[in-house]
């Protein structure tokens, strides 16, 4: 009996994990289905189906067995590739293509080719999933982003071994820090979600943080560190009793009078704007008001989602991808599969679009002091529109 054929892809920044689910995937399936990777996300698919070349096809649709995906799960990032292409507002300068809806195109195509595809990605990936799934679409999403600001999922592929790399590299600067009486903004990624930030900066004890959740007042923070610095004397401190401090600064903090700081502009193809530099305004504008000329900034940026996965990824990336097998099983299509401290679930994939999940700030921070509120649960969050 001739095997369907289904499809995995992995769309949006790359990060830990990903290997680990596909190769769950290639490995459980191969009595039941015959395993196709889509490479580099929406752009393999909009490819594909706006051009139906076998030649093309075979580039961009490789057929994936054990031996392909033996030993990916030790790896970090993607073996597929990925992008942030969009089939609802594709842009491709080379085919002359601009802000296009694609989408009935890869609709028909990746429906007659498959019988069913699973998308790995996060909240724009999967907004685009579940829109597509709304046209009938035959299509699963597993949960992956180190922002982990997906609605539905308490946990996300790439967010444990982001979280264990921000909380060392944060603590690793203490001893520089410490050596000259420094003040360290450090940015992380996260756009408009606080979650890295505010567990890497709990992990790593910082000394205050900023959130997107929160609006930061730069006069009150400047007057915390410098409270600070100055405010006891100890052996081993500069001679004038400057103390060092740590401030982990998400990239989407929004700064009193200015709104986010931006390093461009233009959008990306999900309509996102291009975040970052937010440390480094922050030390310039600390060094102008307090006279502190012993102030730098340090952004993390890709070091996070770079480098091989944490035991908990290895292990949800295996989970996530038997789960999104079980669905297609059963046929329930237009699903997103979720991660929980109680297991596996799912959820309509129409339930991601349009919003984001983020802290709960009011249950678990401390806006006039910058510093977490810490009780009995580990988790406060709340979704608000996207």
């Amino acid at each position: 009996m001739t095997k369907k054929k289904i499809a995995v892809f992995t769309g949006g920044g790359d990060c830990p994990g990903l290997n680990n689910a596909i190769k769950q995937i290639v490995t459980s399936a191969k009595d039941n289905y015959e395993v196709e990777g889509i490479t580099e996300g929406w752009e393999g698919a909009v490819q594909m189906a706006l051009k139906k070349n076998p030649e093309i096809i075979s580039i961009y649709a490789p057929q994936l067995n054990e031996t392909e995906v033996r030993r990916i799960d030790r790896e970090g990032g993607t073996m597929l590739m990925s992008s942030r292409a969009n089939p609802f507002k594709y842009e491709n300068k080379l085919d002359n293509i601009h802000d296009a809806d694609v989408s009935e195109e890869v609709f028909k195509f990746l429906n007659e080719r498959y019988h069913a595809v699973i998308a790995i990605g996060g909240e724009d990936t999967l907004g685009a999933a579940g829109k597509l799934a709304k046209k009938g679409l035959r299509i699963i999403g597993v949960p992956k982003t180190i922002d982990k600001d997906l609605c539905g999922t308490q946990f996300t592929l790439g967010f444990d071994s982001a979280l264990n790399v921000g909380a060392y590299e944060l603590s690793k600067l203490r001893s520089s820090a410490g050596s000259h009486g420094m003040v360290y903004f450090v940015e992380i990624m996260g756009r408009r979600a606080g979650h890295l930030t505010y567990h890497a900066g709990v992990a790593s004890h910082v000394h205050f943080m900023t959130i997107p959740e929160v609006e930061t007042d730069m006069d009150r923070l400047f007057q915390l560190i410098d409270e600070r610095r100055l405010k006891e004397k100890y052996p081993g401190y500069h001679r004038d009793g400057r103390r060092y401090t740590i401030v982990a600064v998400a990239e989407g903090t929004s700064l009193k009078g200015i709104g986010e700081v931006v390093k461009s502009r233009r959008l990306d193809p999900h309509s996102n704007p291009v975040l970052g530099k937010v440390a480094e305004f922050l030390v310039k504008e600390y060094t102008a008001r307090t006279g502190d000329e012993n102030a730098r900034d340090q952004a993390l940026r890709y070091l996070p989602r770079s480098g091989e996965p944490s035991s908990r990824d290895r292990t949800l990336g295996q989970y996530a991808g038997l789960k999104a097998l079980e669905l297609i099983a059963n046929e329930q299509f237009g699903r997103m599969v979720t991660l929980g401290l109680e297991g596996t679930g799912d959820i309509p994939l129409m339930d991601v679009v349009g919003k984001i999940r983020v802290l709960d700030a009011q249950k678990c921070f401390d806006a006039q002091n910058y510093k977490p509120i810490l009780n009995d649960l580990y988790f406060h969050e709340r979704e608000i529109p996207k």
